[in-house]
């Protein structure tokens, strides 16, 4: 390159490329929530590591503020469902179909910590279970909704096999495993509600939503 002289070429100092968080989150669905890291967010935007870790300040903050706004697509109204049961099957078949999408964000809701969105997801899952049966209350509510989602979670299988030999589930096989698995649980915590054994709920760490009777005595 030449410098310097009539005619010369001067290279422009330009600026680096610049992103936002909407864009860095766009690029972790497209990376995918199992193979998350920082450097693979930032080969698929063509940016630094220096620039992504402005706008996320770790790749486990990353994953969550991803994940959450991957769960935050999870409908949670079903007027068709008219008991706590229904309603319950309708959100396991709609969760299910969720992580088939989004590998990877089951260990979000099965460990947390959970954003501020999904704690705000949680309580309204309490109040559809609420008001559609009179005996429970909000620690049943709870216990119900998070085994429910939890359970779903679980039973994903996961893409890659730690484990030399093991045979996982085959895919076609799991939506019908776990919809067995799903009804199995209702159906007993049906029976033990019809003759009053409600649950206590057990606080889970990192899971704000399950000390909100503590933080509001209103709600014992």
């Amino acid at each position: 390159m030449r410098s310097g002289g009539k005619g010369s070429i001067t290279p422009k100092l330009g600026r680096p490329p610049t992103t936002s968080i909407e864009d860095i989150l766009d690029a972790a669905e497209r990376v995918g929530l199992d193979n998350l890291t920082r450097a693979a967010v930032a080969r698929e935007l063509g940016v630094s590591d220096a620039t992504i870790r402005h706008h996320v300040e770790s790749i486990d903050r990353l994953y969550a503020r991803a994940s959450a706004r991957v769960f935050g697509r999870l409908q949670l109204d079903a007027p068709e469902a008219q008991t706590w049961q229904e309603y319950l099957r309708v959100l396991a078949d709609r969760f299910t179909a969720l992580l088939k999408e989004f590998p990877g964000v089951e260990d979000y809701v099965l460990r947390g910590p959970y954003e501020r969105i999904t704690v705000d997801m949680f309580e309204a899952i309490i109040d559809e279970l609420m008001q559609r049966d009179t005996r429970l209350d909000r620690k049943a509510s709870h216990l119900l909704g998070s085994r429910l989602l939890t359970l779903t979670a679980a039973l994903r299988p996961p893409r890659r096999n730690r484990y030399p030999g093991a045979v996982y589930p085959r895919s076609d096989l799991y939506e019908g495993q776990v919809g067995w698995t799903i009804e199995a649980f209702l159906v007993g915590a049906d029976m033990l509600i019809a003759n009053g054994q409600l649950p206590e709920a057990v606080p889970t760490p990192n899971a704000e939503w399950t000390h909100l009777d503590a933080a509001d005595p209103s709600r014992h």
